[in-house]
């Protein structure tokens, strides 16, 4: 496939050249550029999705027009891990043949250890085990990266040639390769490195008719996904001489149909249709029978292949109108029905001393919305735009099987003065979520009497009972055409009444400010500031055993002699961004220099209360955090731009950045950690080490032709 897309790349120009078939008419501009990267620290986390490679690259521009025809072509950053390249042609208002190639890189980790020989492979061998692993990483026999590089590629072509009819058809294909981190745990973390070779096709097409007073389209699209590596396998670190694997994403295959039309009515008014019918596809064999931690499992199942099969649709109904000047009116209905067709497979495990019956629980759910906005245009520019919307939500989940959505809210503008604008908006959300009693049917791994003692206190916030509200207000400023301000509020508040345990309620507050100011003819200065703090209280009840009364399950339980805890987490989020730039034209149009910083810094905390039995080692003031996902980050631009005449310009500067990360959750990383007494886990590099500081040295040179 990437060799017929090749091909038919290199052959566009010939195809194309009806459209653009003399010499005159050509423009643009090449261009030749130094990178000099210096990097301390963690490269990977610099680069996450850019090369960090020192370097000579190169870009190129190049337009041709001829008549009523055109090519246009582009190169940029030739040779690097970003390169990309795009080229169309055609004739205007007949047809547009374009194609395109790029490259994005996915950097986690760079030099990361593992004690398993063939690693980007899809089997990972060793003869050690857990008691024999040598615990320093320096020993480890593989030294790596995880990284991921992306090459995507197409061609589409745009038929325009009888209008009122149109066709557009385009074809991409998307390579993944490379090395990102998996986890298994049963009975010892272990991070292992999965190998990555997907490919995924695309076909699209569109057909359809637009003309006054009607538009309307058909399109289908189609999309395959293979995966060269359907499991991972690995010797087991707790039973020498035992294998083990993990199942990797399976080939699937997805298509969808869609359709969409407009007819324009009287009144100033429009209805609109759109519809979507999609089918996801996959299907696997299962494993019978497999080693896990040592331990020998067989699974008696109802089917040994599995057909996954999901099935959408997807519609909405909008009716536009603005009878009068002073009223834009829309009332629009959607629904969205996600059925899930897979396969309900049942099993009974069994080992050498136990049986556990289990079956894979089928999610789908169907959404249905309606509302109403209506904008109105009032005396003394004013603006109000009040609205309502209705979602009603359906899961096939036992514990809140529906929600029901009401939001409401007025949005308000006024532009009563040449150089001022005030905008304000405020928004309700009442959900409600009635809970049922979750049943071991349900999935549920303990026992009926546990969940009915300890199911009744709580509630998951993703469908919880939910009041919301959300308050905006901004001023926009043109005080001259030399300064020009804005300024803007946001308050979010969302309660969770009915939660006993669980998240209760989150607050944020945020105020953001931006300024441009043309000082004179050669100074501008321009900066922006913005704070937000967002609070979370959750409150939670540990139970540390696979039997539990209702009384032990009871929020106002206080017995310290049953070994369970009540706690309450109260966690802050602190975010302060800012930025400043000037613009210096030191002679006009040969010489301008540019010099701009910003920096952002996120602070989290996490204030814990146990209400008793406090876990051993620690009290009240020291399980807290100070450290709850804090990072800062600041960046540093020097830039001159220097046009030695109309076609040749010289661009030259310095770029710092630097970065911190701060978690207790990766401070103090060691590839190998105890979890307790007896258990030793095991890593490999990832998410070690974040902070890192770069300098970056650039010049280039560009001829306008």
């Amino acid at each position: 496939m990437k060799k017929i897309l090749v091909t038919g790349i290199a052959l566009l120009p010939v195809l194309c050249g009806a459209g653009a078939y003399a010499a005159e008419g050509v423009s643009g501009d090449v261009s030749l550029k130094g990178i000099s990267t210096d990097v301390t620290g963690n490269k990977a986390k610099f680069s996450e999705y850019g090369d960090p490679d020192s370097d000579i690259t190169g870009g190129v521009e190049m337009s041709r027009n001829v008549g009523d025809g055109f090519v246009n072509f582009s190169a940029d950053d030739i040779a690097r891990d970003i390169q990309k390249y795009w080229f169309d042609a055609g004739q205007y208002g007949k047809f547009k043949v374009d194609a395109y190639y790029k490259e994005i890189p996915h950097n986690f980790q760079f030099d990361a250890q593992s004690y398993y020989s063939g690693v980007g492979s899809d089997t990972l061998t060793t003869t050690a085990t857990s008691a024999s692993l040598p615990t320093n990483p320096a020993l480890w026999p593989s030294d790596f990266d995880y990284s991921v590089e992306r090459d995507q590629y197409g061609a589409g072509l745009k038929l325009d040639l009888l209008k009122p009819f149109f066709a557009d058809f385009s074809v991409s294909q998307n390579d993944q390769k490379g090395i990102k981190a998996a986890g298994t745990y049963m009975p010892i973390s272990i991070e292992l490195p999965e190998p990555v070779d997907y490919q995924t096709t695309t076909f699209k097409a569109e057909v359809g008719y637009g003309q006054d007073p009607y538009f309307v389209s058909l399109s289908y699209l189609n999309s395959g996904f293979d995966n060269d590596n359907p499991y991972l396998n690995f010797s087991s670190l707790t039973a020498a001489n035992t294998s083990e694997f993990l199942s990797l994403p399976p080939d699937n295959t997805y298509s969808k149909f869609a359709f969409k039309g407009r007819v324009k009515l009287p009144l100033r008014s429009s209805f609109a249709v759109n519809y979507g019918n999609s089918e996801a596809e996959s299907d696997m064999d299962l494993a019978t029978a497999y080693n896990s931690a040592g331990t020998a499992y067989i699974h008696n199942l109802t089917d040994d292949h599995f057909n996954g099969q999901v099935d959408t649709t997807n519609y909405d109904l909008v009716l536009t109108s603005s009878p009068v000047d002073y009223l834009d009116a829309k009332l629009f209905y959607s629904g969205y029905d996600k059925d899930n067709e897979s396969d309900e497979i049942s099993s009974s495990r069994t080992t050498t001393t136990t049986t556990t019956p289990f079956d894979n629980h089928l999610f789908d759910y169907e959404k249905n919305s309606f509302g109403v906005e209506a904008g109105f245009k009032l005396p003394a520019h004013v603006g109000l735009t009040p609205y309502y919307k209705n979602v009603d939500l359906e899961r096939h989940r036992g514990d809140l099987p529906e929600t029901d959505d009401d939001i409401y809210g007025l949005k308000a503008k006024w532009s009563g003065l040449e150089f001022m604008t005030l905008k304000a908006s405020y928004e309700r959300l009442d959900r409600e979520s009635p809970w049922h009693q979750l049943t071991v049917a349900d999935g549920l791994a303990t026992s009926q009497a546990t969940a009915n003692a300890v199911e009744p206190y709580v509630r998951r916030f993703d469908a919880a009972d939910q009041d919301r509200d959300t308050f905006k207000v901004g001023m926009d400023i043109t005080a001259s055409e030399q300064l020009s301000l804005g300024l803007g509020y946001t308050y979010k508040n969302s309660d969770y009444p009915s939660t006993v345990f669980g998240m209760r309620g989150k607050e944020s507050n945020g105020v953001n400010a931006n300024a441009d100011m043309t000082v004179n003819d050669r100074i501008k200065l321009s900066g922006y500031i913005d704070y937000e703090v967002a609070n979370i209280d959750q409150y939670q009840r540990y139970l540390n055993a696979s039997t539990v009364t209702a009384a032990q399950a009871n929020p106002n339980d206080t017995d310290a002699t049953d070994n369970y805890r009540n706690w309450s987490a109260e966690q802050e989020e602190e975010t302060v961004d800012y930025g400043l730039a000037i613009d210096f034209t030191v002679t006009p149009k040969v010489l301008t220099l540019r010099a701009q910083f910003d920096h952002v810094v996120s602070d989290g905390t996490a204030d814990y209360t146990y209400f008793q039995n406090v876990p051993t080692g620690y009290t009240n003031g020291s399980v807290d955090s100070g450290n709850w996902d804090d990072y800062t980050k600041s960046s540093l631009l020097l830039k001159a731009i220097y046009e030695i005449n109309p076609h040749v310009t010289l661009t030259g500067g310095y770029a710092y950045e630097d970065y911190k990360y701060n978690d207790q959750f990766s401070d103090g990383y060691s590839y190998v950690w105890n979890s307790n007494a007896t258990t030793s886990n095991y890593l490999t590099g990832v998410g070690m080490d974040q902070d890192y500081a770069a300098s970056v040295v650039f010049l280039s040179g560009k001829y306008k032709f």
